[in-house]
């Protein structure tokens, strides 16, 4: 159908193509179809409904098939648990990480500074260190008031 077709059977049918006769019918929504460009998507939109609601098809076979689709695609597990794959699930497992190095690093950083705190007070006493420290100091009476 042409654009001068089209034209002549509006001005003889009317503007709503639904109640042209129905070869002529669909070729008016084949050509609107055709003729859409993309500043007019809505209008695009509207005329495939159309055309969709025109053609015969079984519904119900239709709605079979999504549903075992859907039935299919759910029976399919996956390794992880779908509520970590979540937004929420991915932000309360990398929290929990978070929390878990956090304390992790002040354990170790508590350990190191036991060390640490244990010579200062051996040096400040006056007593002897052991261990690995550094080198053993005496305590000198002697020497106790040039500190």
């Amino acid at each position: 159908m042409t654009r001068d077709e089209f034209e002549r059977h509006r001005r003889r049918f009317g503007d709503a193509v639904e109640s042209w006769p129905a070869p002529f019918r669909q070729q008016a929504l084949a050509l609107m179809a055709a003729g859409a460009g993309p500043d007019d998507d809505d209008a695009a939109l509207d005329r495939l409904v159309l055309e969709a609601t025109l053609i015969e098809g079984d519904d119900q076979a239709l709605a079979r098939t999504v549903l075992a689709r859907i039935d299919g695609a759910s029976a399919r597990s996956s390794f992880l648990p779908r509520f970590l794959l979540a937004p929420a699930g991915l932000a309360a497992c990398s929290a929990a990480l978070l929390v878990a190095a956090t304390l992790a690093g002040y354990q170790a950083a508590g350990l190191q500074d036991d060390l640490q705190d244990s010579e200062l007070l051996a040096l400040a006493s006056g007593a002897r260190l052991t261990g690995n420290g550094g080198a053993d100091i005496a305590a000198d009476p002697a020497e106790e008031g040039s500190l």
